[in-house]
């Protein structure tokens, strides 16, 4: 069965986004989706950006390797790394176990915090994952 976060948004390529709880609601959480690390497989290896490392929308910003594949991922958001999760160097198969929780990639300072709302809620990105599965 797919997980889906509620309270996430989603882009095209299978990442999401969720506004940082607590004292800094101007930040972002990034990860794969569900339906996204399911495909790539089991996760053996990351590669993360670094703090302070600015990336476009749409930017190859982490690299998974994993049973099934190479997999670049990208940010779905405009913004600078404030936090990568370093837990993922020792153990990338957090992102296979919590993808939206405890499998969080980067922490991000969005160029415009309005571009996240611009992002597929989780009611369009369930119909968007769900014509993979349609038949013609």
């Amino acid at each position: 069965m797919r997980q889906i976060a509620a309270t996430a948004r989603y882009s095209e390529n299978m990442e999401w986004a969720c506004p940082v709880s607590g004292d800094h609601p101007d930040l972002l959480l990034i990860g794969l989706s569900d339906f996204a690390q399911k495909a790539a497989g089991t996760i053996s290896y990351i590669e993360l950006p670094k703090i302070n490392d600015h990336f476009e929308k749409d930017a190859i910003f982490a690299v998974t390797e994993s049973d099934k594949m190479a997999n670049e991922i990208s940010l779905p958001i405009a913004g600078t790394v404030v936090e990568i999760n370093e837990s993922l160097v020792d153990n990338p198969t957090l992102i296979n176990q919590s993808p939206y929780n405890l499998g969080w990639i980067v922490k991000i300072k969005p160029d415009r915090t309005d571009d996240f709302l611009q992002l597929m809620s989780a009611s369009d990105f369930e119909k968007y994952i769900g014509a993979f599965f349609r038949k013609s």
